[in-house]
């Protein structure tokens, strides 16, 4: 079996050397491909880009004006591109490609080449008010002045034949100007002093115009000669040269795929046969042990009975015996947990019983204890008002007040208890809720606590569907919110104000809750939902508030984030689920609940 496998990697290693050859040349040949491809495209641009200069700068005022064009600039950035893509084929290339880019590269210097003599001829000849075709219109303009006495019909029929020539390129309309020059010429030689400056006027216009035809010329009466036919000669050379490139490289590189493809099959073939060799000797030697060791433990596993069985394995190796006692220690060991497991189980059992039965305990405790607490505190208050009236001594009054005060933050703090244990052990109860109305039930109720009718009460609710969720907790968390902000009010400010905006959709109610109060400092932000933490020295408070408030909107699977500045004021943003879409089954399990216990009572 060693010598199988040791055969089988320096396969593994003979294939993965060769593969990465064949991949390497395989890349090789498609960069190039590639490369040519890019080169070939780099090159139609720049070709595309020169016929858009010869179409467009060549009426461009400003080009003549500044020698300048944008159309230049990106010919010179394809240049770049394709004497950079040129350089990486030599490079790359074998000589198949390397003789084929050399012809390319010679037929692209002429190319270029003859575009720099056309673009030198294009810009030496001008255009209005440039080059030789705005000398040539300021000399016949100064012909055109009627103080140099010319035949105006004249003049007309020479800058006629001038326009015929530049629009048709005909050399006939040339010569035809030419000996209306010569006429007039010979006109004005017969009084040469007095016509001194119309004669030169007109040999200079004569002379720049026969320059202006011989610039032509060269450039190309038509589009079968001049520059402008070499250049599409070369353009169209380029083209086919470029086609043969790209079809010899695609040729080589559909060649190198081949190759890739038949020793790939034939390394899967001769993989599959010797999988299928050395599978048939190895499970001849390994799987029938293993066979008879499963069927063995799966009857072990299978046996309900506690009975010891021999799993010793005749003529196995060494490590499937090991196998087999390790398999036969760890059953042993599993029936021990199993036995632990389910000793715990029970007690466990026993356990949750007795916690239940703990918890109603405490909650009737808690209850109990609530109301016996509260029975004294009520007696105790209208002893303390009857005092406070009965009394005629006017400096016992504030210890009245004061034991007052002691006796409301008792009945509130064990308020916060009970309403803490009811968050903890009642289920959530599902009903539509009217936010507006809920927050003006709450603001109405606090409207005589002291400063709170110096508070401005801003309310914006923006429902798009109805908020379903547990009306008993949603008021705990706004009389909360409410009750802090009225006592922690700041006001000495102007404007002291509290501020709620709830945006309301289906999956959630968004909740923004401001004021400008006292603020809290920095450093207790992080720790005003503990439980009986007081971030101010001066509150009267239990410091459950907050805590009872961070577990109620846990309890309603909602979230809270609060920001505060001293001095400035506080921001609580809350997220709270809209059970809008849990509504109509909550409704139909109400109702199958009223017709159950109705059927009960009437039987």
């Amino acid at each position: 079996m060693l010598s199988g496998f040791l055969f089988l990697t320096f396969l593994i290693l003979i294939i993965a050397v060769v593969s990465i050859f064949i991949l390497n040349y395989t890349n090789r040949i498609a960069g190039i491909h590639a490369q040519i491809s890019q080169l070939q495209i780099a090159t139609l641009s720049l070709i595309k880009t020169d016929n858009d200069f010869f179409d467009l700068e060549t009426i461009n005022s400003r080009y003549f004006e500044t020698h300048q064009s944008s159309y230049l600039a990106k010919r010179d950035s394809f240049l770049i591109r394709i004497h950079t893509g040129t350089n990486f084929i030599y490079k790359e290339s074998k000589n198949g490609v390397i003789k084929n880019l050399e012809i390319i590269d010679s037929l692209f210097f002429k190319y270029d080449a003859k575009f720099r003599q056309l673009e030198k001829l294009l810009f030496k000849k001008g255009f209005k008010d440039y080059g030789l075709e705005g000398q040539m219109r300021i000399h016949a303009h100064r012909l055109e002045e009627v103080p140099l006495g010319l035949d105006r019909y004249k003049i007309l029929s020479l800058r006629r034949n001038e326009k015929d020539f530049f629009l048709r390129h005909e050399l006939e309309y040339a010569k035809v100007l030419n000996r209306m020059v010569d006429e007039i010429s010979t006109e004005l030689e017969v009084q040469a002093i007095k016509n001194k400056e119309a004669i030169f006027h007109l040999q200079e216009y004569q002379r720049i115009f026969n320059e202006l035809v011989t610039i032509q010329t060269q450039i190309g009466l038509s589009s079968t000669d001049g520059l402008r036919s070499e250049l599409n000669e070369l353009t169209a050379n380029l083209s086919n040269r470029y086609y043969s490139l790209a079809q010899y490289s695609y040729d080589l590189s559909s060649a190198a795929q081949v190759k890739a493809r038949v020793f790939y099959i034939a390394i899967v073939f001769g993989a599959v046969i010797f999988s299928l060799f050395s599978g048939y000797w190895i499970s001849k030697r390994l799987s029938s042990p293993i066979a008879k060791l499963s069927r063995l433990m799966n009857s072990v596993m299978s046996d309900k009975k506690k009975v010891k069985i021999d799993l010793t394995l005749n003529n196995a190796a060494e490590e499937i015996n090991t196998l087999t006692k390790s398999f036969v220690h760890l059953m042993e060991k599993t029936n021990g947990q199993m036995k632990e497991i389910k000793s715990k189980s029970i007690l466990l059992k026993r356990n949750n019983k007795e916690l239940k039965k703990l918890n109603s305990e405490l909650d009737s405790f808690l209850y109990s204890t609530a109301h016996d607490l509260r029975s004294p505190l009520t007696s105790l208050l209208g002893l303390i008002h009857i005092m406070e009236h009965e009394s005629k001594q006017e400096g016992l009054k504030p210890y009245f007040q004061m034991m007052q005060g002691s006796i409301y933050r008792m009945e509130d703090f064990i308020g916060q208890i009970v309403g803490y244990s009811k968050n903890k052990r009642l289920e959530i109860v599902l009903e539509k809720i009217d936010m507006y109305s809920l927050i003006s039930e709450i603001f109405d109720n606090h409207q005589f606590v002291e400063g709170a009718n110096k508070i401005d009460h801003l309310v914006d609710v923006r429902e798009k569907v109805s908020f379903y969720s547990d009306r008993g907790r949603i008021l705990v968390l706004f009389n909360n919110l409410i009750s802090n902000a009225i006592r922690y009010a700041d006001l000495s400010k102007e404007k002291p104000f509290i501020r709620i905006q709830i945006t309301i959709d289906e999956p959630e109610a968004v909740i923004e809750f401001a004021d400008n109060g006292v603020g809290i400092a920095e450093e207790h932000v992080d720790k005003i939902f503990n439980m009986f933490y007081r971030a101010n020295t001066g509150s009267k408070g239990s410091g459950l508030g907050l805590f009872i408030f961070k577990e109620t909107i846990a309890k309603l699977n909602g979230l809270v984030s609060v920001e505060s500045t001293l001095g400035v004021g506080t921001k609580f943003f809350i997220r709270l689920p809209n059970s809008y879409s849990r509504r109509d089954s909550q409704q139909e399990l109400e109702l199958v609940t009223d017709k159950e216990v109705s059927a009960n009572v009437h039987s």
